[in-house]
């Protein structure tokens, strides 16, 4: 793990991050002087949520995060092969690649992870998988060989894989035995020594928080960084503690 720890010099870190309800707006991020200061290299993997499609102000929920770890103390390096989101967004750097599904995106994962050289991986996909009819238990074998992949190439990374947040009324039946199937491989792969956990989201949103039926709002998408920044620090809590 290649976390640095320093100490903030000064007790206010004047970046310019939008505001929480509508991402439009500059806020300044303070930060207690007597926080130890962590460097993290974070890979946003998966496909048009990743990139940020709903809420291209906030590049999704890359730039709340951002901002809520900043506040957190942790000096976000966000990786990957693509740049996108807003001017205001410091750190653009991202693997959302919009209409792929875990089979299109399996064969290119050893490269980028190798790459990037992630400490985190937010791994959401298998959205577009589902939504094109692919069965829940064949998207679910299709979500471990890509969970492997990462694994295998980043295996001291901290792997987030977060469910499917869509409701897909359509394929509410794959959505469901996909959510019940991931559990299991990741509590596969814990058993194997890595570090990974997975965040069911197939509750999270209400209807309001979602832009047009499939990705999420500006606020479905702060929801979101919420959580994620929740698990971010609590495995760092963790690490800390071992």
């Amino acid at each position: 793990m290649r976390l640095v720890l320093g100490l903030i010099a000064v007790l206010v870190v004047g970046i310019l991050l939008p505001a929480d309800r509508s991402g439009d707006e500059p806020a300044e991020v303070r930060i207690a002087a007597s926080k130890p200061v962590v460097a993290l290299r974070i890979m946003p993997l998966g496909a048009s949520s990743t990139e940020g499609i709903g809420s291209p102000s906030t590049a999704g929920y890359r730039g709340p995060l951002y901002r809520m770890l900043q506040r957190d103390a942790i000096n976000v390096d966000y990786v990957g092969s693509l740049r996108s989101g807003p001017s205001w967004l410091a750190d653009k750097d991202n693997e959302g690649h919009s209409g792929w599904t875990l089979a299109t995106l399996a064969p290119k994962i050893d490269g980028w992870v190798r790459a990037a050289r992630p400490d985190v991986v937010i791994l959401h996909a298998g959205t577009n998988d589902l939504g094109q009819g692919v069965p829940g238990d064949v998207t679910a074998r299709r979500l471990d060989d890509v969970l492997g992949k990462v694994l295998a190439a980043a295996p001291r990374a901290h792997v987030v894989v977060a469910g499917v947040w869509a409701p897909l009324p359509k394929a509410r039946a794959a959505r469901d035995e996909l959510a019940a199937l991931t559990p299991v491989i990741v509590g596969k792969y814990r058993m194997q020594g890595y570090s990974v956990d997975f965040l069911d989201t197939s509750t999270l949103l209400a209807p309001g928080q979602l832009y047009d039926g499939l990705h999420p709002n500006t606020s479905g998408y702060v929801k979101i960084a919420s959580m994620f920044d929740g698990e971010i620090r609590q495995w760092l809590d963790t690490r800390a503690v071992a």
